[in-house]
């Protein structure tokens, strides 16, 4: 399975990672005793040390290195996008190459997913009635609210909330769903996810992946 971020680059792919390790340091390391707490240190460091190692094997994409299937599918975008530079229809460079590298690959198999915050992207790719590029991405599309939400039902509502609130003015609908003065609670929180998501699913229709399936 293949999860692509948007951007796309190792600095980002690695500054993601550290956030993902520090998203499994709860509450509940504090009643470790010291030898266990030393020990599930060390163990972090050794999977954060790996993963970015990791990191250092992949390729970067840009426009430059596409084929030519994944070019064409980038031109169309490109082209779309410069006819229609105003509202929801604009897809920007850095989306357009993902989209493209990302239909690639579930040209080939099915188990490649899209991660996107930009809904503007989204809409626009829905509103462009290029159904080839549709179909390849239908199902396989990751909003940041899914994101959140599934991060809360692993992870668990408090702990997600307090990393989110020091850090939410880098996406202010977020903010807005997780309290602006003071934090709001998991059922508004949930429900304003959940919101957004169907809000979102109408709008892209099918691109969506079927979280949560209620």
């Amino acid at each position: 399975m293949i999860f692509l971020m948007i951007p796309f680059n190792l600095l980002i792919l690695k500054k993601i990672i550290f956030i993902f390790l520090t998203l499994l340091n709860t509450s509940a390391e504090k009643k470790l005793s010291v030898r266990e707490g030393i020990n599930l240190i060390i163990l972090k460091n050794m999977i954060e040390k790996k993963a970015l190692d990791i990191t250092k094997n992949y390729q970067t994409i840009s426009e430059r290195n596409l084929i030519d299937f994944e070019q064409n599918i980038y031109t169309k975008l490109i082209d779309y996008s410069k006819l229609n530079q105003q509202g929801n229809n604009k897809i920007d460079k850095g989306e357009a190459i993902l989209i493209s590298y990302v239909c690639s690959l579930n040209q080939q198999e099915n188990d490649n997913y899209l991660l996107t915050g930009d809904k503007r992207c989204l809409r626009a790719l829905r509103n462009s009635g290029m159904t080839d590029i549709i179909e390849r991405l239908q199902g396989r599309v990751w909003c940041l609210e899914q994101l959140i939400l599934k991060n809360i039902e692993q992870f668990g509502f408090n702990l997600i909330q307090s990393k989110i609130y020091q850090k939410n003015n880098c996406d202010m609908n977020i903010k807005f769903i997780f309290g602006y003065s003071e934090t709001a609670s998991e059922d508004e929180v949930t429900e304003l996810l959940k919101q957004e998501i169907i809000d979102l699913k109408k709008e892209t229709r099918n691109l969506l992946y079927p979280y949560p399936d209620d």
